[in-house]
This record gives structure tokens, C-alpha cells and sequence, in this order.
């Protein structure tokens, strides 16, 4: 049987006119009769555009297995056609309960009569959506919307950021939301950040900073694990901070700052191991060095004293200086070394410039010393009037743990992209700031800090730790004195102290009821530590008696 050619082209015309009426058909639906509804969403709704394809952020572990600590989620949203609302008074008194919101707000949205779209409350749970279908109203609707969505208890807020508008539209504000928001949001394709920091470290610091600030009833607090070697930030916490999912509900800004890297302070004694690595890198001092210990010492007319109680007069070693905390051998040791050769030394190690970290930091303050006033020098030395950062500070310290050298602190491990392709975010090779041998010799004596001195609580069966404490007085930029009764209490420590995996900061500022930083932050420190020792599998380095 033959088929008719002309059959078969005139059923392909039909069909290609029948499908084109149905583009265009649909296209005016969209583009006419609901041109007013799909405006007044997207005014609604906000511009949105970018959310979706913007690249995630993940922690890994220790297994490598990656934890999404910033994604991109769908949630449902109400939302209601107020021209087809036949009693909006009613429908308003209905929903009051249900959305959980006031009922005279729900009235105005419901009253304008000749919007088509207007978003009722967003981010709402399922039970939520089934209660208002169940109400069977013509005038509202589900709709979903793609948010970015940061989960919690983490205590990663001030370190992540988020995404919200700036003067250019939406971008990420403060943190690694900022810091690389073109690689996230790439105008090409977006990228994927995996971090340096490990989930279940950062969970275990987050919870444990934030315990001792409300238990010592403190302002707030902060701490960091590190790689002292290459700068690996293992976590990042500050307590309080807040709920980036609800960050437009925060109405003051200063809890965006992250503190670990924008906020100075003036450390106190947990310095004095950077003054004696000075002092023997230079030779000025040895291990065997002594000097009379008074109690108190008067430079300028001024008298700086010691402020540990019962401690032992008379000539001490350099050692002891670190074991007992004391101000005045610290002072001792500034005096031994030329000024520009200190201030020199300071510098190298970082502390009045900003570490390189790959979020907002600002840099450290000696400003102080530039009069080269011996009073200014002498209070330096022990970390009174010098100001840094707790990131600053524990690049510093690790200068001593790792050898000598300085790291650049860093929180992205790679940028994964679209296509597969990925790029290691590395620290170069560090200055050596110290020798070897200087630096074998200040671990020693920190080691004698945690077994005899201050930081006994840091102590665990079968591990060498090195630690340093520092009970800081807070100055009054008003009246250019220190305040009363009010103190920032910091503990540095790294384990195993020869051959160090991590070095931790914690700080707490202003606990009630407690005067030294051996009673709040080293027990911080003991617990994350033996937690770490158990996670990571460290062996011990050293017999248990």
C-alpha cells in the first residue's frame, strides 16, 4: 500500500501549528493573564537570583567525610491573592493562629485588593502547609523559595557570615561568606569551599566556650585550634554569637564581628614566653640566667609588681620566670635587650601586622612603643599596653611551638569547581623568626609552666603540654586607666609539646567571682585537649607515673 507524501507533510504542518499554539498560548498566559501575579512575586520575594547556584561550604572530620556547614535549602512559603479574598477580616482571624503572627498584620496584607502576590510568612514547616491548605481558601498558596541555610551549633556564625544585601544587591556579608563570595557566587559558576576546620573538633570547642562563659558568668569568649606548622585552623568559636538563618533579627551589628580576628586586647602574661624567646634568641639571657626578685620594680617613677601570691623572693632563674609568672623578671629580660632590637624582634613575630587569615582581620598595636619610653617597654613585656587579636596571638605562640618559624593562618583547605577542577589553599613557607634551639628551649620552660606553675590544670597522664596563662586587666579608654575588678583571662597551649599536632587560644573576658585564668580557661583547655588526644588517636610521648 503506498503512502500519500502529501498526507504525511500536511499532518506534520498540523502538528507543528498545534504544538507552536501551545508555546504561544502558554507564553501569553504567563506573560499576560499572570503577567501582574509573577511581578508582584518577584517584588515580593525580593531578587533571589544567584542563591541557587551559589557554591556551598563544608567541614570535613578526620575521616574526610564532609559536613555542609552553609547550603542552599528550599523552604515553603505562604503567600496569599488578596483579589480574591471574599472576607479578609475572616480569613485574617483564621490564619492569626496558625502562622503564629499578628492578626492586624495579616488584615493590611489581605486588604490590598488589587495585588495578586503578597508573601504572608516565609519559612514555614510542614504541619504549617497543611493547616492552611486544610482551610481550602482560594485566595492563598504554597509557594517554596531557595535560602541560604547555615546549620546550628557549631558556633561558626561570626566565622561563616552570610548572605545578605549590600550596595550592589545580594552578596555575602562578613566572614568566608565575604571574604570569597566571587568564588562562591562566581558570575560563570560558583564554587564550593571545603575548610580546614574539622566538624567535630569545631562542635566540641564551640560547646566548651560557651559552657565557661555562662558558667563564669563572662562577657564572652573565644577559641582556636590550630596546625602550629601550617597554620590549619582546626575550629574557630566565639560565644555569644548568633543565628545566621535569622541574621536580619539581630539589631546589633558588633555580634557580626568575629573576635578572633577584629577585636584587639591587650593580652598579659601570656606574652612573657615571646619577651624570654627574645632574650635568649639574642643572647642577652641564657637558661641560667638569674635575677633578684624583689617583688616590685620603680621605672618611671612607676612601680610594676608581681601579682602572684606567695610567690618565692630572691634570685630566680629564667625558668622561674615563666614557672611563677613573674612581672618583674619579664621586665628584667626587656632590659637586657636593646629597644629596636625588641621592637624588631615583636614585629617579626607578627604582632602588629595582620596574619593573612582569609576572613577580615585587623592587624595588632605597638604603638605605644614608638616614644621608646623604658615604661612602655617594661609594661610590653609582659602584655600590658601592646594589643593584638587572639588569631595574631596564636600565630605568634606557634612561632615557639613549630620551630621558629611563622605561619599564615588559613580556613579554606581547596575551592572546588563546577567542572571539577579544584585549587589548594596552602600557607607558603614561613620566616624563621627564632632558632631552633631558642625555640626547644621556650617549650621546655612552658612545659615547666603546666607541670609546676599555672597551668598544672592543663596537666594529662601521659602527655607533654606547654602552656602559658595570662590574666589581663582591661583598660578604660575613658579615663586612660585600667577598670576595677575586671579582667580578660587567657590560656595558650600546645601538645605534644616537641612535636606539637595543635595549639589552642582560648580567652574569656571579664568572669565574675574568679581573679586568675588558671581556675577558668586552663580547665577549657585540659578537656579539649584530652578530647583531641582521643579523636585524632595521639599517641602519649611520655611514661604515666
Amino acid at each position: 500500500m503506498k503512502h500519500n507524501p502529501e498526507k504525511r507533510i500536511l499532518v506534520l504542518i498540523l502538528g507543528f501549528i498545534f504544538f507552536s499554539l501551545l508555546i504561544w498560548g502558554r507564553f501569553f498566559y504567563l506573560t499576560v493573564i499572570r503577567h501582574d501575579y509573577y511581578m508582584a512575586k518577584a517584588k515580593s520575594l525580593g531578587t533571589n537570583s544567584g542563591v541557587i547556584s551559589r557554591g556551598s561550604i563544608f567541614l570535613t572530620d578526620k575521616d574526610n567525610i564532609p559536613y555542609a556547614a552553609v547550603l542552599n535549602k528550599e523552604f515553603s512559603l505562604i503567600y496569599a491573592a488578596p483579589s480574591k479574598a471574599a472576607d479578609p477580616a475572616g480569613l485574617a482571624k483564621k490564619l492569626a493562629p496558625i502562622l503564629q503572627v499578628e492578626e492586624q498584620f495579616l488584615l493590611q496584607k489581605l486588604s490590598k485588593t488589587n495585588d495578586p502576590y503578597e508573601v504572608l510568612k516565609k519559612k514555614v514547616s510542614d504541619d504549617v502547609v497543611n493547616a492552611v491548605k486544610a482551610l481550602g481558601d482560594p485566595a492563598l498558596g504554597v509557594d517554596s523559595e531557595t535560602l541560604r541555610y547555615y546549620p546550628e551549633g557549631l558556633r561558626l556564625s561570626q566565622v561563616i557570615g552570610f548572605l545578605g544585601f549590600g550596595k550592589n544587591g545580594q552578596a555575602g556579608q562578613y566572614g568566608l561568606e565575604e571574604y570569597y563570595n566571587n568564588d562562591l557566587s562566581g558570575p560563570v559558576s560558583s564554587a564550593d569551599l571545603v575548610l580546614t576546620i574539622d566538624s567535630t573538633i569545631q562542635a566540641q570547642a564551640g560547646s566548651l566556650i560557651s559552657a565557661a562563659v555562662q558558667k563564669w558568668q563572662a562577657d564572652s569568649g573565644s577559641i582556636i585550634v590550630m596546625n602550629p606548622k601550617n597554620g590549619d585552623i582546626a575550629a574557630m568559636a566565639s560565644f555569644p554569637d548568633f543565628d545566621a538563618n535569622n541574621y536580619s533579627a539581630v539589631s546589633d551589628k558588633d555580634f557580626f564581628m568575629n573576635p578572633a580576628t577584629l577585636k584587639r586586647y591587650e593580652p598579659g602574661s601570656v606574652f612573657k614566653p615571646i619577651t624570654m624567646a627574645i632574650g635568649i634568641d639574642t643572647g642577652a639571657v641564657t637558661t641560667e640566667t638569674k635575677y633578684y626578685n624583689t617583688g616590685s620594680v620603680k621605672i618611671d617613677g612607676r612601680i610594676i609588681s608581681n601579682a602572684m601570691p606567695n610567690e618565692v623572693l630572691g634570685w630566680q632563674a629564667m625558668p622561674m620566670v615563666l614557672e611563677q609568672s613573674l612581672n618583674t623578671g619579664a621586665v628584667f629580660v626587656e632590659q637586657q635587650v636593646p629597644k629596636d632590637v625588641f621592637l624588631k624582634y615583636l614585629k617579626n613575630f607578627g604582632i602588629d601586622s595582620k596574619t593573612g587569615i582569609d576572613v577580615k582581620e585587623i592587624s595588632g598595636d605597638l604603638s605605644i612603643l614608638s616614644n621608646m619610653r623604658d615604661i612602655n617597654f617594661a609594661t610590653a613585656s609582659f602584655g600590658q599596653g601592646v594589643a593584638l587579636t587572639p588569631v595574631e596571638l596564636i600565630r605568634a605562640l606557634s612561632v615557639i611551638a613549630n620551630g621558629g618559624k611563622l605561619v599564615r593562618p588559613h580556613l579554606a583547605a581547596k575551592i572546588i569547581f563546577r567542572n571539577g577542577e579544584s585549587r589548594e589553599v596552602k600557607s607558603e613557607p614561613g620566616t624563621q623568626v627564632i632558632s631552633p634551639e631558642t625555640s626547644a628551649k621556650i617549650i621546655a620552660m612552658m612545659v615547666k609552666v603546666v607541670e609546676n606553675g599555672s597551668g598544672r590544670r592543663a596537666q594529662i597522664a601521659g602527655y607533654s603540654i606547654a602552656g602559658k596563662t595570662g590574666t589581663a586587666q582591661i583598660p578604660d579608654l575613658k579615663t586612660h586607666t585600667y577598670k576595677a575588678n575586671e579582667n580578660i583571662h587567657t590560656f595558650v597551649g600546645f601538645a605534644p609539646a616537641y612535636d606539637p599536632k595543635f595549639i589552642t587560644v582560648i580567652k574569656i573576658d571579664n568572669p565574675k567571682g574568679v581573679r586568675f585564668a588558671e581556675s577558668t580557661v586552663v580547665p577549657v583547655f585540659h578537656d579539649l585537649a584530652q578530647f583531641i588526644f582521643s579523636y585524632w588517636g595521639i599517641p602519649p610521648d611520655k611514661p604515666v607515673e
